[in-house]
């Protein structure tokens, strides 16, 4: 927060803060203004981190609101819910509410704004009683952005660039609008060079607004400013969903299959986009059950293939996965997690479908399960699953919860082409080595369990593809004998798998005689802040993160874990399911901070269940379960 220097003049504050964008879904433009601030503070060169989107299942009318840091250096995560500047696009009050200010976006976040933040408000319906804000420092700043637009420009679309104006003159950025005219000319001139225009005249009236207010206050300025910053090559602001799509793509990927749920609609238009340009098909099935089964039968052709989800459609999909496992058909199934069970809460965030991915299904099959922890590693760990199932012929479960795949942040485009993608395809049969060798089995009895693939239509050929048990040729079979050697087979694969291929946890620092968080999936950016923030508090602990969940790498964890003080897992979910894993497979106990109310687990939850558990020696710790007070809405007569 802007702070009093010696001689006491108010410092401002430089490329540092959050800022929170809300309003009306679907009504006032809140993905659109986040939009346009988050690109153009990219190209400025700041680091932009996006990561906690909120907004309804409705289809409108529904309370939206979207955080973001802005940094000069990469945030270690998201942070905690306070903000430095609250941007309320909402120009009408909510009758029902008691509390003043009652426009929603105010009511529901100024509870957030730190002491000498900066509100910026539509006024259009006139002003709003600000004065336990202004008592805290909190600057005001109305504008009427829907009355200029409707009034004075004639076009009610161009509000937001308003306000975007104003937010700009706030922050003294961007005062001769050349990253916006050039955005707006990307995004308009084709339509007319009048548009963009029109969208230039609106910022500048926002700007003149605020120079107003900042006049009739005596202010010198507003307490934060953000100052481009050179880049050494194109940043690009990408949602995890953008970042495992290219990596697929990168892998091979030439088939996709999927279904609209929440929140993985977004790989599905991604790659109904961009895979025909590279050779491949995307395919919107009628159903959960028909995208999965048209992958499995495109993978059989020997196409690298891919389907992407969220919970409930995953649990349509369970019988396929014992198709893949038991046929060995390689498969990505990409799970975006959400808060279950049943629909549950389809546009908020949990780390709930572990036990589905590892155990779902009647039987056992081989199948490997990987979580990324940043927009990063769903490029580079999305290549190596296709790897993986391409190898060992068995389905490999991707999984991302609804803020990482949501949530965007800035990556250097120089990083997709520091890995040089290497696609190997050597367990596919050749003509040429059905010529040499004519006694092809597709299971055949290996001693790594991988059997060669034939695609079909090889010349000399035959394809057997069954989800019956089998022989080595694929005819169907129930002697007790073939079946032993063959549940046998399948699981030698995965022998391998934790022999060759499986990674072993990331560790930051050491975890001799401390306790050790332990974490998998997106937490791992806020409990490196954790860490942080309990080192100031004289509190040493380190982090192991996992990124390759199962088969569980039991020779990798254990003895990490067993160095440490407390173990100390912390979950997006009710119970704990990755604690119970190690629990199980390490023989150590794990204590457990979970939190499963739909919004993101903040550093300070990490930091205050820590020190509940080391204070009391608590096994679990609950966060973020106080019941709200409810916001009433009318719903007229």
């Amino acid at each position: 927060m802007p702070g009093v220097g010696r001689e006491g003049i108010t410092s401002v504050i430089v490329n540092h803060l959050k800022l929170l964008v809300g309003g009306v879904q679907l009504r006032d433009g809140v993905v659109t203004v986040s939009d346009i601030l988050g690109r153009i503070f990219t190209r400025a060169g700041l680091h932009v981190l996006a990561m906690e989107r909120g907004y309804a299942s409705t289809i409108y009318g529904a309370h939206q609101y979207d955080p973001m840091v802005v940094a000069e250096e990469p945030p270690v995560s998201w942070g905690d819910p306070e903000i430095d500047i609250l941007v309320a696009l909402d120009y009408d009050s909510n009758p029902d509410a008691k509390e003043q200010p009652n426009r929603d976006t105010i009511l529901r976040h100024s509870k957030y704004l730190k002491d000498g933040g900066l509100l910026v408000y539509d006024s259009s319906t006139g002003d709003i009683a600000t004065d336990t804000l202004e008592r805290r420092g909190i600057k005001i700043f109305p504008i009427p952005a829907r009355n200029i637009a409707r009034d004075e420009l004639k076009r009610d679309v161009v509000k937001n660039v308003v306000t975007v104006g104003g937010l700009f003159r706030l922050l003294e950025f961007d005062r001769d609008a050349t990253h916006l005219r050039a955005l707006l000319e990307e995004r308009f001139l084709r339509k007319g060079r009048e548009i963009v225009e029109l969208n230039l005249r609106a910022a500048q009236r926002g700007l003149e607004v605020v120079e107003s207010v900042l006049k009739a206050k005596t202010w010198t300025d507003a307490g934060y400013r953000l100052e481009p910053r050179p880049t050494k090559g194109p940043m690009l602001l990408l949602s995890g969903n953008d970042a495992l799509s290219i990596g697929a793509i990168r892998a091979g990927c030439r088939f996709y299959a999927g279904y609209p749920i929440t929140p993985a609609s977004a790989i599905l238009e991604f790659m109904e986009e961009h895979l025909p340009k590279f050779g491949g098909r995307a395919m919107q099935g009628q159903n959960e059950r028909e995208s999965i089964r048209a992958a499995i039968g495109a993978a059989i052709t020997g196409v690298r293939s891919m389907v992407g989800t969220s919970g409930p459609g995953l649990s349509l999909k369970v019988e396929e996965f014992g198709v893949s496992g038991m046929s060995e058909v390689p498969m990505v199934i990409v799970d975006t997690q959400r808060a279950g069970p049943s629909t549950g809460m389809p546009t908020k965030s949990e780390q709930g479908d572990l036990f589905l991915v590892a155990y779902g299904g009647h039987g056992e099959i081989p199948r490997i399960v990987l979580a990324p922890a940043t927009q990063e590693e769903c490029y580079t760990l999305m290549i190596e699953a296709h790897h993986l199932a391409d190898k060992y012929q068995c389905p490999v479960f991707f999984l991302t919860d609804l803020n990482l795949s949501e949530g965007r942040k800035v990556v250097p485009e120089s990083f997709f082409g520091q890995q040089a993608v290497r696609i190997d395809r050597s367990t596919l049969v050749r003509e040429s080595d059905l010529r040499r060798d004519g006694s092809y089995k597709r299971f055949a009895l290996t001693p790594s369990g991988i059997s060669p693939r034939l695609v079909p239509g090889t010349v000399g050929g035959v394809i057997k593809v069954t989800g019956s048990e089998h022989d080595e040729r694929g005819f169907v079979s129930t002697d007790p004998a073939i079946r032993k050697a063959m549940m046998e087979k399948r699981a030698r694969k995965m022998e391998v798998y934790l022999d060759e291929d499986v990674k072993p946890p990331q560790v930051f620092g050491k975890p001799e005689g401390k306790p050790v968080l332990v974490g998998w999936g997106s937490t791992r950016p806020l409990l490196q802040e954790a860490q942080q923030r309990l080192r100031g508090r004289g509190v040493e602990t380190a982090v192991v993160h996992f990124t390759h969940l199962w088969p569980f790498h039991t020779a990798a964890a254990k003895p990490l874990l067993e160095k440490a003080s407390a173990v100390i897992a912390v979950e997006q979910n009710f119970s704990g399911q990755f604690a119970d894993v190690i629990q199980t497979y390490c023989l150590v106990p794990v204590r457990r901070i979970v939190k499963y109310n739909g919004l993101p687990i903040y550093p300070s939850d990490v930091v205050g269940g820590v020190e509940q558990i080391l204070r009391s020696g608590a096994q679990r710790v609950r966060v973020g379960v106080e019941a709200p007070a409810p916001v009433k809405v009318s719903e007229g007569d």
